[in-house]
């Protein structure tokens, strides 16, 4: 009995510690993506994203001491290479691409379908029913970033790449689910260091030739403060940081108290882009946010994520 009454405050406060910690990556998450903007004026989407996981592999195979390699040649090599290029060449090429061509402010609320995603699988993988819940949640969803894209000042200048960009980001959502799935099945077998740092090593060498591509076109870096703080932020911070931190969490907690922690990262995404970036905040927008974040609390929270 005292063994008992000892471990329950144990467990609630490791499950603290680990949805505190997922709350502080989620806000280093979204204020990602107004800091990295400025620096793609000078540095291609492509090579912003080789640079930023260049960087991290600098930190994270030291750490891995070789763990890496090894599980790449081992029987969950081919998972994890799969993960890699999902998760480390895929999903970030397109955000990278998907930020040079939108507003900051978009593609950090947009950062909310990812739960949308999941859903979906669910749904179409697992037989898991959305119901009635999940069907008003995916339709407020929808209508909010309708709300959100529609030009409202009379006029159609930039739509077009606006709308392309979101697009790229919406649809990339499907890759970063696809990752996070696999992530939380490769965690419970291998620690997190290792097997991040052999994922991230297969999706640098994805990154290789799209960032060759710019190079040989002409599109090489202008180094500059922002550009080299923004690759600092991405690479340490975000990926180093964050994606360990995720896993590690995932190993401590149910996936649904993760993802509650993920309406952070919008919300600090939208306000550094407001107040560093001036980007405009209207009623329509403003309203559209409102649906989306309706819209995913009603899919989230009417199923067992």
């Amino acid at each position: 009995m005292e063994t008992a009454q000892l471990s329950a405050p144990n467990a609630k406060l490791r499950t603290q510690s680990a949805v505190l910690a997922m709350a502080g990556v989620n806000i280093i998450w979204g204020a990602a993506f107004p800091l990295t903007k400025p620096a793609l004026e000078t540095i291609p989407p492509f090579t912003f994203a080789l640079l930023r996981f260049t960087l991290a592999l600098a930190v994270l195979l030291p750490l891995a001491r070789g763990q890496a390699l090894a599980l790449l040649r081992g029987r969950d090599g081919r998972r994890l290479a799969i993960m890699g290029l999902l998760g480390f060449c895929m999903a970030q090429l397109a955000q990278t691409l998907a930020l040079s061509l939108s507003p900051a402010s978009d593609i950090a609320l947009l950062s909310t379908a990812s739960p949308l995603w999941i859903a979906l699988l669910a749904w179409l993988w697992l037989g898991e029913r959305l119901g009635r819940r999940g069907v008003l949640g995916f339709g407020l969803a929808i209508g909010g970033l309708a709300l959100i894209l529609w030009p409202h000042d009379g006029g159609t200048a930039g739509v077009g790449q606006r709308l392309l960009g979101d697009t790229i980001f919406l649809v990339n959502g499907l890759t970063w689910a696809c990752y996070n799935v696999m992530g939380k099945d490769m965690m419970a077998r291998h620690a997190p260091l290792p097997a991040t740092a052999a994922a991230g090593l297969v999706g640098m060498a994805g990154l290789l030739p799209f960032a060759a591509g710019e190079w040989l076109i002409g599109r090489t870096p202008q180094w500059t403060l922002v550009g080299a703080a923004a690759v600092a932020y991405t690479g340490l911070l975000v990926t180093v940081l964050g994606f360990l931190v995720l896993f590690w969490a995932y190993s401590r907690v149910r996936a649904a108290q993760v993802a509650i922690t993920m309406y952070l990262q919008p919300l600090a995404g939208v306000l550094v882009a407001w107040a560093l970036l001036h980007e405009p905040l209207g009623g329509s927008f403003l309203a559209g946010a409102a649906l989306v974040f309706g819209g995913v609390w009603l899919v989230t929270t009417g199923r067992s994520l």
